[in-house]
C-alpha cells in the first residue's frame, strides 16, 4: 500500500505515463519509505525530456532545466521532475560541466551517492534497486554506489551526507566508502562552507549523533572542518559529550560552544558562516545555560529566553547538567508564570523615568535603572506597577544617582 505522499504525486506519473513516458519516484522519499521513516519531499524521475514535461503540465518552473529538472506545480504541492541522465565531469565539485539525457532508469540511477539513494518506485508501487540499495538498508550498511573514489572526487560534500546519513539511521560505513572518505577527505576544503554547514545542522539533530562522531573521527574528516581543523581534541569531547541529539541547530552551536568554551559562539558563526539569526539564538541560549548554571532556574534565567527556546534549553540543560536534569513542561510552567517577558511588559518606559527626574542629564543611566527594575520585578521584590515602580526610583535616586 502506497503512502499518502506518493498517492498524491501518482497523477504526476500517470500523466508521463499516458504521454508515453517511463515516470518513478526516486531517491530520499523511497529510501525513507522502505525503512518506514517520514516521507519528505517527492521527487521523480522521467524519461520525457524537460520541453516534454513543459509541454504535458500547466505549471511548470524550469528551476534547473540545463540538468534536466523541471518544477512541476500540481494541487498545491511542487514536485522536482528530473529527465533520466548521465553526468560529465564535475569540474566545480557540485554540478557535472554537462549531463547527457537517457531513457533508461537504470543508467539514471548508477550517477547517485549511495545504494540507499539508488532506488526507484513505479505507479504500481514495484521496486527497482540496481545496486542492492535494500540489502544494504537489511544490513544497516551505507555504501557508494559503484565506485566510492569517484562519486567523492565527483563531489566531497558526499563524505559530510555520509556521516549525516549515519546520524539519522545508525547504520555503519562500508570498508571501502570508510577508505575512500580517508583518502579523500582533504577534498572537504573545496566545497563551500554553507553547502557542509547544511549537513552539519541535519548530522546533529540525528538520533545516533555519537555514532556518526565517532566515524568522522576514523575517517579523519574533521581535520577539513571548521573549527574542528584547529582543534585536534575538539572530536574526542564531541565522542564523549555530544550523545544525544539536539532540538535546534542553534541548541547544537551552544553545546559544541561548551564542550570547549575556548571556542566562542561567534567563532563558530564566523568560521561556519552562519546566519544572524542562529547567531543571535546560539548566544541567547548561551547565556541563559550560564545563568542557570549559576541560579538554577531563576526567573532571570528564563527571562533570557524566548517561549519557542524552551526545549532547547531543556535539552542542553539535560545534555551538560546531569545533576538538574529538567523536564519541559516543568519549566515551560515556571516560564509561563514569569511577571514580565521582556522590557516592554513594564508599566513605565525610559521617558517616564526621565519625566520623574527633571534635574538629570539623559544618559546611560536610565539603561542602567531599567535594568535594575526589570531585575527586581522578576525576583519578586518589585511589583509591576507604576506607583511602586516610581517609590524605588526615587530611592535609588537618592542614594545612587548623584
Amino acid at each position: 500500500m502506497m503512502e499518502q505522499p506518493f498517492k498524491e504525486a501518482l497523477p504526476i506519473l500517470h500523466q508521463l505515463e499516458k504521454q508515453g513516458h517511463q515516470a518513478y519516484f526516486v531517491g530520499g522519499s523511497v529510501r525513507d519509505y522502505l525503512l518506514k521513516r517520514p516521507i519528505g519531499d517527492i521527487d521523480i524521475a522521467t524519461s520525457a525530456l524537460p520541453r516534454e514535461v513543459q509541454s504535458i503540465f500547466k505549471k511548470t518552473i524550469p528551476v534547473g532545466i540545463e540538468h534536466g529538472t523541471v518544477l512541476v506545480r500540481y494541487h498545491n504541492q511542487s514536485y522536482e521532475v528530473t529527465t533520466f541522465r548521465i553526468d560529465g565531469d564535475y569540474q566545480d565539485f557540485r554540478h557535472p560541466e554537462q549531463v547527457e539525457f537517457v531513457r533508461d532508469i537504470q543508467e539514471d540511477l548508477a550517477r547517485r551517492d549511495f545504494t540507499i539513494n539508488a532506488i526507484a518506485m513505479d505507479s504500481q508501487g514495484n521496486i527497482i534497486d540496481p545496486f542492492n540499495g535494500m540489502r544494504d538498508m537489511k544490513e544497516k550498511l551505507l555504501r557508494t554506489v559503484l565506485h566510492a573514489d569517484d562519486r567523492f572526487q565527483e563531489d566531497p560534500l558526499r563524505m559530510m551526507r555520509a556521516v549525516r546519513f549515519i546520524s539519522q539511521l545508525g547504520f555503519h560505513l562500508d570498508d571501502h566508502t570508510k577508505k575512500a572518505m580517508k583518502k579523500h577527505g582533504f577534498l572537504l576544503e573545496k566545497i563551500a562552507v554553507e553547502r557542509k554547514a547544511a549537513e552539519l545542522e541535519k548530522l546533529l539533530k540525528g538520533t545516533h549523533l555519537q555514532k556518526s562522531f565517532q566515524v568522522i573521527k576514523d575517517t579523519g574528516i574533521h581535520f577539513y572542518l571548521p573549527v574542528f581543523q584547529q582543534d585536534s581534541g575538539l572530536i574526542d569531547k564531541c565522542l564523549e559529550m555530544m550523545t544525544d541529539p539536539v532540538e535546534t541547530f542553534y541548541e547544537g552551536i551552544a553545546r559544541l560552544h561548551f564542550i570547549n568554551t575556548r571556542h566562542s559562539v561567534e567563532e563558530w558563526i564566523r568560521e561556519w558562516k552562519l546566519s544572524n539569526k542562529i547567531k543571535n539564538r546560539s548566544k541567547q541560549l548561551a547565556r541563559a545555560y550560564q545563568c542557570f548554571k549559576k541560579r538554577k532556574l531563576d526567573n532571570r534565567c528564563l527571562y533570557l529566553l524566548d517561549l519557542d527556546m524552551i526545549p532547547s534549553f531543556v535539552s542542553l540543560i539535560n545534555a551538560f547538567a546531569t545533576d538538574d536534569s529538567m523536564k519541559e513542561t516543568e519549566v515551560k510552567k515556571r516560564y509561563d508564570s514569569l511577571p514580565i517577558y521582556s522590557r516592554k511588559d513594564l508599566k513605565v518606559d525610559g521617558n517616564q523615568i526621565r519625566q520623574w527626574l527633571p534635574d538629570k542629564k539623559p544618559g546611560p543611566w536610565i539603561n542602567t535603572v531599567l535594568t535594575h527594575v526589570e531585575n527586581k520585578v522578576l525576583t519578586g521584590e518589585l511589583k509591576n506597577d507604576v506607583e511602586q515602580i516610581k517609590e524605588w526610583v526615587f530611592r535609588w535616586n537618592r542614594q545612587e544617582g548623584n
